[in-house]
């Protein structure tokens, strides 16, 4: 047991020099290497974080904008045909109006039309009632004459 004790002894001495030698190491590495990759790292997520914040307030007011552009554009095409559709009922308006007119300005025409002709059979009727009595004297004086 003695001789186990003295080879585990022996083993320790040899290994405390490793043993500080890692532990040194790690220190130094810790120092020099891991702590500032850290603060690189930490560097470089801070920023990320910041970029994506603000793509993502970026995309937010774009949103924000695009839907206030899409609102006026809807705004002003429902303005558009609301003027089209004014427009239109103004127009059929107007052509009902001429229409009615023209109707008018027809029948007018049509009833003087009518006079004009009633006058005109009303003088045919009494110039041929006249040249009726005329050869009917004619006639009569031709037949009366002949048999003379």
């Amino acid at each position: 047991m003695a001789q186990i004790f003295s080879t585990l002894q022996d083993i320790l001495v040899r290994a405390l020099p490793t043993f500080f030698l890692v532990i040194a190491l790690h220190w130094y590495l810790k120092k020099v290497l891991i702590q500032p990759m850290e603060r690189v790292l930490a560097e470089r997520r801070k920023r990320t974080e910041g970029a994506v914040a603000a793509s993502e307030a970026a995309l937010a007011q774009a949103a924000v904008k695009a839907a206030a552009y899409e609102k006026a554009l809807y705004e002003a095409r429902a303005g558009v045909y609301a003027d089209q559709e004014q427009n239109r009922r103004n127009l059929i308006a107007d052509q009902a109006a001429a229409i009615e007119e023209s109707k008018k300005k027809m029948a007018a025409q049509v009833a003087a039309a009518t006079a004009g002709i009633t006058a005109e059979a009303e003088a045919a009727r009494v110039s041929l009632a006249g040249e009726s009595e005329r050869l009917a004297e004619q006639i009569t004086y031709a037949v009366l004459a002949g048999k003379n």
